[in-house]
């Protein structure tokens, strides 16, 4: 019978000072990112360290521990709660080759560009995609040592050993990086230019931003009356979706754009390779912190959210919509109205239209502080 999802072990390394309960709880957006992926979490493991072992992350007792989970769950992937050295991932899936020749092991950010290649439609897109995983997989492309790819490349006939296959994978891994990044720069080169045109015609270009899975493009879709698909998966955009939102009669053109969700403990050079896409973000007159008001942890992603924007070298503070708040309860939209009381901001629901001309009334406000008289 063809197994229908790929089943995952979730695995985390924590210290001796955090608390088990936190890191469960921490394990949920993880768990999220399995099931957007489309796989199934069969088990977690966790691991008491003070510091990650240098050789396959976990110690060797938790390796066996892995095996014997593998062998009796059937694992196809291990994935780990972290950013993890490219060496010892390698080295802990070698270790666990002999229970299952084909077993992967995966850290965070290795889910979430598999995520990405699933859902990227747009050129840029794939090649921003391609891009971020020949720099994340690091050693991995090549098999480090001792494997196939490093037996040397010489045959009959040949003077000397000859090149390593190890290092043509290299030199082709190199070729392929400076094409795609060649092509990107002309990517956004064409969208720099999108974007003048639109200022030199005084359109008004509004960005929305926030962690996945906040409402972004539910928002989008109510202020622009658009039908963009959405679901309760992370990550459901990745190309930045541009629509029209209707002025006030004479006034100026209203674009908004639906980029990108952010998401926690992503490496600054992840967020590098995806500027393109951001740019938008970057150029936009206003932009649009969409939160989930009914998310517990909503006050950690914003921290999350607007660290990103400053790495990108925004300096505008964004506004805060606060979505969901259908879902929210009484007492939480009454805390969120006194801890943001010194800063601007609206509660919404992009579901049930709930005080969506309150929004665009900030917004005409902002254009009209943006093009006076």
């Amino acid at each position: 019978m063809i197994r229908q999802k790929p089943r995952f072990l979730l695995l985390e390394v924590i210290d001796s000072q955090r608390e088990q309960a936190a890191a469960l709880v921490g394990m949920r957006e993880l768990e999220m990112l399995v099931k957007t992926y489309g796989g199934e979490r069969v088990a977690i493991e966790l691991q008491r360290r003070d510091h990650p072992h240098v050789a396959t992350y976990v110690g060797p007792g938790k390796v066996v521990t892995l095996g014997e989970q593998i062998k009796q769950l059937d694992i196809d992937v291990v994935v780990i709660n972290g950013l993890v050295n490219s060496g010892q991932l390698f080295r802990l899936e070698k270790a666990l080759w002999p229970i299952k020749h084909d077993i992967k092991v995966w850290d965070r950010v290795d889910l979430i560009l598999n995520i990405f290649s699933q859902h990227a439609v747009s050129t840029a897109a794939k090649l921003q995609i391609v891009l971020a995983q020949i720099d994340h997989m690091g050693p991995r492309m090549y098999g480090l040592g001792g494997t196939v790819l490093s037996r040397q490349g010489a045959g009959i006939g040949t003077k000397g050993k000859g090149e390593t296959n190890i290092e043509k994978e290299r030199r082709r891994s190199r070729r392929e990086k400076q094409q795609i990044v060649t092509k990107l720069r002309a990517v956004a080169g064409e969208q720099r230019r999108r974007m003048q045109e639109r200022k030199d015609k005084g359109i008004f270009v509004i960005a929305l931003v926030g962690y996945t899975s906040a409402g972004k493009t539910s928002l989008f879709n109510a202020l622009t009356k658009k039908q963009k698909s959405t679901n309760a998966s992370l990550f459901t955009t990745l190309d930045s979706i541009v629509g029209r939102m209707n002025p006030r009669n004479g006034q100026r053109p209203i674009l908004i754009s639906d980029t990108i969700g952010f998401i926690r403990d992503l490496p600054p050079k992840l967020i590098e390779t995806f500027k393109s896409t951001l740019l938008e973000s970057v150029e936009a007159h206003l932009l649009l912190h969409v939160v989930d008001a009914s998310d517990p942890e909503f006050a950690a992603k914003i921290v999350v959210v607007e660290d990103i924007i400053r790495d990108l070298g925004v300096t505008a503070e964004p506004f805060l919509v606060f979505n969901k708040i259908d879902l929210s309860t009484k007492k939480r939209i009454e805390e969120i109205k006194a801890q943001f009381v010194d800063r601007p901001h609206v509660l919404v629901s992009a579901q049930t239209g709930d005080n969506l001309p309150a929004l665009r009334q900030q917004i005409n406000r902002y254009l009209d502080a943006a093009f006076p008289g």
